[in-house]
């Protein structure tokens, strides 16, 4: 594997507001053109987490909601397409996911949440800040009863590209300016009398 997997350095409140509502935005405009949901992911430490998405329904963006507040991979998770697109710095095509019951999923699990936004095609593709993937963009077609094809992978791109310039530089050099703006603000403050 050439790619390289980084997580995404700690970063000041206000430099991860802004990016978290750049990174919303983008997700918004590619629904409903290019998919009836969409969700952001990154690496944070040693899981793969969502911070952004969005739905076509008010009820999905419920259940979007809630995916992100649960949903924790690792990149080496056999199972899911994002840690796979993470690991192989390569997209991924699903054009027919069969919704498996899951109906004995407790509610509000990821299993139970999968099911219900009933993702019918799939295309996921990785974030790259440079050479490194920090994260995967997913695009999923569900109620629409659209699919993914190969030409869709143009405009997918397109939506990566634009998601990787908001994210903040994971640069190296980058990483402990930004990792001092987030610590206990206390533990480096002079105490005064």
């Amino acid at each position: 594997m050439n790619e390289r997997v980084r997580s995404t350095p700690p970063i000041s409140i206000a430099t991860a507001r802004a990016a978290g509502r750049a990174i919303d935005e983008i997700a918004r405009r590619a629904v409903p053109a290019l998919a009836d949901f969409a969700m952001v992911f990154v690496v944070a430490g040693r899981s793969i987490v969502g911070i952004a998405s969005a739905h076509v329904s008010p009820g999905g963006e419920r259940l979007l909601r809630a995916l992100r507040r649960v949903y924790r991979v690792r990149p080496e998770d056999l199972h899911s397409t994002v840690a796979q697109v993470v690991r192989t710095g390569r997209p991924s095509l699903r054009t027919d996911i069969l919704n498996e019951n899951h109906s004995r999923a407790p509610r509000g699990s990821v299993a139970d949440l999968h099911r219900r936004l009933a993702c019918r095609s799939a295309l996921v593709l990785p974030i790259r800040v440079g050479e490194t993937v920090t994260g995967a963009v997913s695009l999923c077609y569900a109620g629409s009863g659209r699919t993914y094809g190969a030409s869709d992978l143009a405009d997918a791109r397109r939506i990566a590209r634009e998601i990787a310039r908001a994210v903040p530089s994971s640069q190296p050099h980058a990483a402990p300016r930004l990792r001092a703006a987030t610590g206990d603000t206390r533990r480096h403050a002079a105490i005064r009398r």
